[in-house]
């Protein structure tokens, strides 16, 4: 290429990147009977930088993070101003994020709470006093990410989003009333905020609650095709789990037995991904797909007494709390 035509190039790109900077950080959503389904440019922002800086620091193994990496695609196009930008933006995540669990990490929890509600260009005052490192942090990123990974990223969260939507229409009804009476709860008020963003953290999804909000990697491999049902309805779950837990412990106490750590996880996925297969025949449960019940000690265990006992509860032929009576009996 010759200087002229690289200076050209530089030129245009940096073109782009101005009038890309100047476009709304816009939420593009889908609301459902039971979920709304969005793709906001913030929320993705801040997770891919939080991926990437635990990516970089070698802190998950996973794919749903370490993907990230790879991910690079028009960076090279940007102007050198652009680039150094968004290099402070990573450093800072990987120096001061990454190590944080965006899950359990209070602080990082009500960040997140303001993000999907943004769609101004900049950031609001209210969120840059929640962090204003990471508020500076996203801003300086904001030119560089709206111009080479937004448009790949939206377009796969969208894709996602219409991919989830006939799921629901034909399966929606029966997922939540069978996930409801499992579990002896209502369905919320409202649809829940699902957030669909190319990147999460090292499980591909997780969800926060008080508001209940669910954020979905549309990049994640495990999140595709008929794993979407089931990806939404168990994180859901994640916030219908108190009564579950309550009658667990009394019958624990009842029996003088202990509790087992983080007890209502083994629940949710044995009963999210049997009655995904029981509205998709053909679906294999994520659990069962990745490997989870035979490679983790505290659930693995578990998955024996949820075929004996639970699955009865799930198809009505005893009730509940004489189903976990007999979990907590084989403990």
């Amino acid at each position: 290429m010759t200087s002229r035509a690289l200076a050209l190039a530089v030129l245009c790109t940096s073109i782009a990147l101005s009038s890309a900077a100047a476009q709304p950080a816009s939420t593009r959503s889908a609301q459902t009977r039971y979920f709304t389904m969005q793709s906001n440019f913030w929320v993705n922002l801040h997770h891919f930088l939080y991926a990437t800086g635990r990516a970089r620091r070698g802190l998950d193994s996973r794919p749903a993070v370490t993907q990230s990496l790879a991910d690079t695609t028009g960076f090279g196009a940007l102007p050198a101003s652009a680039k150094s930008d968004w290099e402070a933006a990573l450093d800072y995540y990987t120096r001061n994020v990454a190590e944080r669990d965006i899950l359990f990490d209070s602080a990082l929890v009500m960040f997140g709470f303001e993000l999907p509600h943004l769609t101004a260009e900049r950031l609001s005052p209210a969120v840059a006093a929640r962090d204003s490192g990471i508020a500076r942090a996203l801003e300086r990123a904001a030119p560089a990410y709206r111009t080479a990974w937004w448009p790949r990223h939206d377009a796969a969260n969208r894709q996602w989003i219409a991919a989830a939507r006939p799921l629901l229409a034909q399966h929606g009804d029966s997922m939540a009333s069978w996930v409801t009476r499992a579990f002896a709860v209502r369905w919320p008020d409202q649809p829940v905020l699902v957030d669909v963003s190319g990147y999460s953290n090292w499980a591909g999804a997780y969800t926060t609650d008080d508001p209940d909000h669910i954020i979905i990697a549309s990049l994640a491999e495990a999140n595709q095709g008929s794993s979407a049902l089931e990806m939404l309805f168990h994180e859901v779950l994640h916030t219908m789990d108190g009564t579950l837990f309550e009658r667990l412990q009394a019958a624990a106490r009842t029996q003088g037995k202990r509790m087992p750590r983080n007890p209502t996880h083994a629940f949710i996925f044995y009963t999210d991904g049997e009655l995904a297969r029981r509205a998709i025949p053909s679906h294999v449960p994520y659990a069962e797909a990745g490997g989870l019940w035979a490679r983790s000690r505290d659930m693995g265990p578990m998955r024996p007494l949820l075929q004996r006992h639970w699955q009865p509860w799930l198809d009505e032929k005893i009730e509940l709390d004489e189903a976990l009576r007999r979990i907590v009996a084989e403990l």
